[in-house]
């Protein structure tokens, strides 16, 4: 009788052992970190919509990541706007036509991060060959593994050291209100407009088509600036006939001191 009852016993408490183990393998946090700086904050923040910067300049970027039992990590990323766009708030957020210059620039780091609260400092080095617009993502994880969306804002860098070009219209078009990269059609021409300039005066500029697949230079043209601060052009770029794919124009200055720029833009032959 007394075994009947030892086992009839440990039936509940076995049961309440295998309910005590799952509450303990479970966890009830699926609450996503935040980035929480205060939104009277003056320094550069991922909550902006644009941080400014100018070339040859250090910026630093500091913001407050928040989570209700524990942060982990915290992950910067940096990267050209050109070409891509990020979803934000269910929607797509595009920055459009830029004319970026410089060196492929980009920057990651990823940064362990604890308790509830946490103010975080990123400083980056901005190239002094660098002008256009870049993306900064943060992403954000917490003990249990929650993911927050990513938070976007982007570093608008101006540079006074380099040449600059400006395309005011594309074949009669303003290429800011380009949605995506222009299709060119294979054996027509396609008209530039706009300025090449430097304030310590231009020694050369050029602009060519390049097929991508193969770096073959399929068109080009000398432009003569003489030394001129400023120097508007049309031009008139011939394409191939035959031709088909992705291409390249690229656009090259170098200013009396010897400073040279490149810029560009994708184009799609078909």
């Amino acid at each position: 009788m007394n075994i009947h009852n030892n086992q009839w016993g440990s039936t509940p408490f076995l049961f309440f052992l295998t309910c005590l183990f799952l509450t303990a393998c479970s966890s009830s946090d699926t609450t996503p970190p935040t980035v929480c700086t205060a939104s009277d904050s003056t320094l550069p923040s991922v909550l902006m919509d644009e941080v400014e910067a100018e070339a040859g300049s250090s910026v630093t970027i500091t913001d407050t990541f928040c989570d209700d039992e524990g942060l982990s990590e915290v992950r910067w990323d940096l990267h050209s706007a050109e070409g891509h766009a990020h979803e934000e708030d269910g929607e797509s957020e595009d920055e459009g036509f830029v004319l970026h210059s410089g060196t492929n620039w980009a920057e990651l780091e990823v940064r362990l991060i604890s308790g509830t609260s946490s103010t975080e400092e990123w400083t980056v080095d901005v190239p002094a060959d660098a002008r256009g617009v870049w993306d900064i993502v943060a992403s954000l994880v917490d003990e249990e593994g929650n993911a927050a969306p990513d938070v976007v804002c982007q570093l608008h860098v101006d540079n006074d050291f380099i040449p600059e070009f400006n395309l005011t219209l594309v074949n009669g078009v303003d290429p800011a209100t380009w949605e995506g990269e222009p299709e060119w059609a294979e054996g027509s021409t396609v008209t530039l407009e706009g300025t090449v300039s430097d304030s310590d005066g231009l020694s050369s500029a050029s602009i060519s088509l390049v097929q991508e697949s193969d770096e073959l230079e399929v068109w080009s043209a000398e432009l003569t600036p003489d030394g001129a601060t400023s120097l508007p052009f049309s031009v008139q770029v011939t394409i191939p006939a035959g031709a088909s794919g992705e291409y390249h124009l690229e656009m090259v200055a170098t200013d009396l001191n010897g400073v040279t720029m490149e810029t560009g833009f994708h184009a799609e032959v078909e």
